[in-house]
């Protein structure tokens, strides 16, 4: 079985970097993996950063952005594998990741597309590791947030809610930050739709494998880390995307009805002004009053100037000062015992960042509503 990994980066060099970490660790001495990155002309010096710093990658140059649909369309025609996984680029992936999408795949012959949860920099789940498909009415409930009191179709639909976060099991739609695919299915239908250029070609891509005949899966036990939690920019311009998205993608599958989008139109306009009205909390910056080290001595020696006050632990119950920052050695650590140590101390005090010796970056975010920052470590 023969894989090709593919990462879209846009002037994200460090996290793609940060990616592409942890899947060569992930796929180390597999023959039967290639890795492709498609670079959508970046400005941020991202083909400098990356000229020869990975060898065993395929980089490919575009000459402009392309969107997110049709960047992948060009990469998948570069691609040798049987299977496409398809993962953002503010994402760290599990060891055992792979595997067990491979595993899975060999048993479900029926399958179109499958995804893994997703947890946040924090460690917490984000719901839209799996979703419905977006009906209107859904789309309501997700606005409104309905989904959240009434847990019965359509108000539980948008997150599929109706499926435990932990419990394998069909949905209809997977999200574009992480898809594994056979390449003849996704060639079958033509791959993305280009004209949805940033948001909703994976729900696009979603219901017409399901209009095929195959079936899409949910499986918890593939995990990644995903850094742009649920409630990251969502500001008028983000809900005027999912809006006209939702309109877009309806349009196209079921039919138009004028009356119900004016309707819809009206009541958004009503309602975002409301919403855009209120106070808003904003994350304020942690006071840490302890930190701690996971990992290699060598390594710890290092952080040590950064942090004076760092502590070198072997288990993250041996904090004893919160709120902390837990730095985890991704070079002598595994990724998968990573998310899991996070999945198991979220919501406690702890705050977690990785640590990548090779490139001497900290990488790692505070609340969900954060997108990850990045901090280059001096010697």
């Amino acid at each position: 079985m023969k894989v090709s990994i593919i990462i879209l980066n846009y002037n994200v060099k460090h996290f793609t970097d940060a990616c592409l970490q942890s899947v060569l660790k992930a796929v180390k001495n597999d023959d039967n993996v290639e890795i492709i990155v498609a670079d959508n002309h970046s400005t941020d010096g991202s083909r400098g950063y990356f000229q020869g710093r990975y060898p065993n990658v395929k980089f490919l140059w575009f000459d402009k952005n392309h969107g997110f649909g049709k960047a992948y369309n060009k990469a998948v025609i570069q691609a040798k594998g049987d299977y496409l996984l398809f993962l953002n680029p503010d994402t760290l992936i599990s060891d055992d990741l792979l595997n067990r999408f491979k595993k899975f795949a060999e048993k479900h012959d029926d399958f179109g597309i499958i995804g893994g949860k997703m947890l946040d920099g924090t460690g917490n789940f984000l719901p839209e590791s799996k979703r419905g498909i977006p009906t209107p009415l859904v789309a309501f409930s997700k606005l409104t947030k309905l989904y959240k009191i009434f847990n019965f179709k359509p108000f539980n639909a948008y997150y599929a809610t109706y499926l435990n976060k932990n419990e394998s099991g069909k949905v209809p739609v997977l999200t574009g930050a992480l898809m594994f695919i056979k390449k003849c299915v996704f060639e079958s239908v033509s791959g993305f739709d280009e004209q949805f250029f940033m948001y909703g070609e994976d729900i696009d891509l979603s219901y017409r494998i399901l209009q095929k005949g195959y079936q899409n899966y949910y499986l918890p036990a593939a995990k990644i880390i995903h850094f742009k939690g649920e409630s990251s920019r969502k500001d008028a311009n983000y809900y005027k995307h999912f809006l006209d998205t939702t309109f877009q993608f309806y349009r196209k599958h079921f039919r138009q009805f004028p009356p119900l989008e004016f309707l819809m139109r009206q009541f958004f306009k009503l309602w975002l002004r409301l919403r855009l009205t209120k106070s808003t909390i904003t994350s304020k910056p942690v006071d840490y009053q302890g930190f701690y080290f996971i990992g290699d001595k060598k390594n710890y020696s290092i952080l040590k100037n950064l942090f004076i006050d760092l502590k070198k632990i072997d288990n993250p119950s041996e904090i004893t000062q919160k709120p902390a920052m837990l730095i985890f050695d991704t070079g002598s650590m595994n990724f998968s015992n990573i998310i899991n140590l996070m999945e198991t101390y979220k919501n406690q005090g702890v705050f977690f960042r990785f640590y990548f010796p090779e490139t001497q970056m900290l990488l790692g975010s505070d609340y969900k509503d954060a997108l990850g920052e990045v901090s280059l470590v001096e010697s």
